[in-house]
């Protein structure tokens, strides 16, 4: 039998629901493997155990009892540390926010709550969840990177020291991540989760995303947290389906290869084991074309990188402004290119973007899937470089949902992850194929097992 930490967000909740796991024995669980490979992956900036304890105490009782206890009762989650949670701080990576604690929770975090989940705690970001590599490392060798912004959520549920975690994705923050560290990430359509009480980078570009072992697990997550947000005008009123309920595995017919505008840029190691998935997909049944984005990687990039400069200009002109030296590298790189930029280039990226998106919409009205590599190449060393995103950028950019799948590794033991999008709200279709991915082509998440001697600092 698995110890509990093992256990992915599904199969415990099960377990509770069936009587057979209560929560304060899974948080202990969780709780020893974090203090197992804590001091070596280098996760986490806050963990309450006691809080957490004393949580998982309530709703052992309430069912217990026979109460109704909501839908995620007892389930243990971790969330970036841009998100606001009542009772923990929010630093955002950065001493511009040193002790900052916020006294409501972000809309996602609130609907968490509501249905029982519990945050045992906050994850490790790069600085202002941009490019500034982080103290977090790769699970599955200390010396790399676990990519970024959304570094340590990755991390945690790579080494199964947590079963889902919260990221945010601005560029390529959630997937890149997940893939490096080997496990499910996901983001939705832009505006399905909204992003109320959520630091931001980009409004035009910033997705709340999940990460976690299994398909299902974002199913359950999502369910929860998807809907409008009076809030938040990015977040359109659209009805939420049970995405737990209505993406059981389903094989896709008709999938499309974005192979021209994706591997001649990736290592041979990264093109190889997209190749091979793409001919599993084809072994089995699958349709598969070759197809091509509908504008030049070059032009995407362009006005991607402009709107993301001045958007986040624009969000921390009054901190910046007589404060430089406070900020990172990387962001004062971002921040003093978005307050040079035009209005009308500003205008222009926004425009671009706009047509960007309308001809996706159509290039998946027939295809009810794409595919291409998550990422360009293996993890950097860990205090170098979060890694390239450019992968990510195409869905991003465009607002599609998007999800990551484990498919293999490579040199150093490193993980290798495929990148599959959809329609935009077809969120239901999209876990529904990749829990068939999961299941009928093995794409699914392992737990790493770090070796701490000589590979951390």
């Amino acid at each position: 039998m698995s110890e509990p930490w093992e256990l992915t967000l599904s199969e415990g909740l099960r377990r509770l629901c069936g009587g057979t796991l209560n929560a304060e024995d899974w948080l202990v669980s969780i709780i020893a493997r974090i203090d197992q490979c804590e001091e070596g992956v280098k996760a986490w900036v806050q963990v309450d155990r006691e809080g957490a304890l004393e949580e998982a105490r309530s709703v052992d009782r309430e069912r217990e009892a026979g109460k109704k206890v909501g839908a995620l009762a007892g389930v243990f989650y971790g969330a970036k540390d841009i998100f606001d949670i009542k009772g923990f701080r929010r630093e955002a990576g950065s001493p511009l926010f040193k002790g900052y604690e916020p006294n409501e929770d972000a809309t996602c975090v609130e609907r968490l709550r509501s249905e029982g989940a519990i945050a045992l705690g906050k994850t490790v970001t790069t600085p202002l969840a941009n490019g500034d590599p982080s103290i977090s490392r790769n699970p599955w060798n200390l010396a790399h990177s676990p990519g970024g912004s959304s570094a340590g959520s990755a991390a945690a549920v790579g080494a199964g020291m947590i079963p889902v975690a919260l990221g945010s994705q601005t560029t390529g923050s959630t997937l890149r991540p997940a893939s490096f560290c080997g496990v499910v990430g996901f983001k939705p359509t832009y505006g399905r989760i909204p992003r109320g009480g959520i630091l931001k980078v980009s409004w035009t570009f910033d997705h709340p995303g999940i990460i976690a072992r299994s398909v299902e697990d974002v199913a359950r997550m999502l369910t929860v947290m998807a809907g409008p947000d009076a809030s938040d005008d990015g977040a359109p009123d659209v009805p939420v389906p049970d995405y737990a309920a209505e993406s059981a595995p389903r094989k896709p017919k008709r999938v499309g290869f974005f192979r021209e505008d994706t591997l001649p840029r990736a290592s041979k190691e990264v093109a190889d084991q997209t190749a091979r998935a793409v001919a599993q997909l084809r072994e089995s049944g699958v349709a598969v074309e070759e197809i091509k984005l509908p504008m030049e990687t070059d032009k995407i990039h362009a006005a991607h990188f402009i709107a993301r400069c001045v958007e986040a200009s624009c969000y921390h002109e009054d901190m910046f402004i007589g404060n430089e030296d406070a900020f990172t590298p990387k962001n004062r790189e971002t921040i003093t290119t978005g307050f040079m930029v035009p209005a009308v280039h500003y205008l222009k990226a926004l425009r671009l973007r706009s047509r960007y998106v309308r001809e996706m919409d159509r290039l998946f009205e027939h295809y009810d899937l794409a595919v291409l590599p998550t990422q360009s190449e293996k993890p950097p060393i860990w205090d170098v470089s979060t890694g390239d995103a450019s992968f990510s950028e195409p869905l991003t950019f465009s607002g599609h949902p998007a999800l990551t799948l484990p498919v293999g590794r490579g040199e150093g033991n490193l993980p290798i992850g495929i990148q599959l999008g959809a329609g935009r709200f077809e969120e239901a279709g999209l876990l529904a194929v990749s829990r068939w991915c999961e299941e009928e082509l093995g794409w699914r998440a392992e737990i790493a097992e770090p070796e701490f001697s000589g590979q951390f600092i």
